[in-house]
């Protein structure tokens, strides 16, 4: 009985080239740690703060949530 290496991966699968390396979600990398949030609807503008998603914030004028700004 000889030892053979088999060509493919170990996972089993056999994976195309230049399918990877981005992960499992699809598109929509984050706008990053800088920037503004918006209100929608009186459009007062809040530094974004790190770590915290805009649609977490509420206006401090009108109480809406915030947007980010593009």
């Amino acid at each position: 009985m000889t030892n053979r290496t088999s060509s493919v991966p170990s996972g089993g699968r056999f994976r195309a080239p230049g399918r990877g390396g981005r992960g499992r979600q699809p598109g929509g990398l984050g706008a990053g740690p800088g920037g503004f949030c918006v209100c929608p609807q009186c459009q007062t503008k809040v530094a974004h703060p790190r770590g915290v998603p805009c649609y977490n914030l509420k206006c401090p004028k009108c109480g809406a949530p915030m947007t980010r700004a593009s």
